[in-house]
């Protein structure tokens, strides 16, 4: 998205984002994919995945449309970032791939690259799937915490979450992803690991606290209000000093 805006704001031409359903995805060894086509074999993108995004890709000034791909003619393929040589897992960050591939889209991945209309709130929004995880990391410590947090994602990944920390935090109900987006926008701070409402976060560069997967860490923030951890001190670090 962040190239998307770049070509738009050098050529103002807007660009017809073209979505490939149902292709395989691709993950390390024992990895949980929570979206599957119907032979159980983990996809990169299903049709609710893409209704959900429809409105929050549609919204931005770049963007003229986004369709489901029906073999049209593209400018652009963004599958060949994960062909090239280097750019594919788990090297870099995956926010840059797209700068090896198609430097005509480099550009400044500081500032934002999606935006939303958004009420401030002083909630924490978190959010944990079940793959991408240190699990060195103790999050008993939001107890003392949860009467002001949010979990954003599946009801399994929430309920999960809370039975391994002896937690009580209420899931965040949206009708679609752009409300979503709007609700990471207004919060206080947002906590997660490498995973979809991260990248929201990172997108629109509020402030943001990112648990590294130590196998792969392949999304590192970039720009102010960004910081990521390793070690369990540096996550109570920057958790206390955006909670003031």
């Amino acid at each position: 998205m962040a190239g998307l805006k770049k070509m738009w704001e050098d050529t103002g031409r807007k660009t017809i984002v073209y979505q490939r359903i149902g292709m395989p995805g691709a993950g390390y060894d024992g990895s949980i994919h929570p979206f599957k086509n119907e032979f159980d074999e983990p996809i990169c993108m299903s049709d609710y995945m893409f209704d959900n995004l429809k409105r929050l890709i549609t919204s931005q000034p770049y963007i003229e449309d986004f369709c489901k791909y029906a073999g049209e003619v593209v400018d652009i393929d963004f599958d060949l970032i994960r062909q090239e040589r280097y750019t594919n897992q788990p090297r870099g960050s995956l926010n840059r791939w797209f700068n090896y591939v198609f430097p005509q889209m480099a550009s400044d991945l500081s500032q934002p690259y999606l935006n939303v209309k958004a009420k401030k709130n002083d909630k924490i929004i978190i959010n944990f799937t079940q793959r991408y995880r240190n699990h060195l990391i103790n999050y008993f410590f939001l107890k003392e915490h949860q009467d002001r947090i949010v979990f954003a994602g599946l009801e399994n990944e929430r309920d999960l979450f809370c039975r391994t920390w002896d937690l009580d935090i209420p899931r965040l109900e949206v009708d679609d992803f752009y409300q979503l987006a709007a609700w990471i926008k207004g919060c206080k701070f947002f906590l997660g690991n490498q995973s979809f409402c991260f990248q929201l976060a990172e997108a629109m560069k509020v402030n943001r606290i990112l648990e590294l997967f130590p196998m792969m860490p392949n999304v590192i923030p970039i720009g102010n209000g960004g910081y990521d951890f390793y070690h369990q001190g540096s996550l109570d670090y920057y958790f206390n000093k955006l909670a003031k």
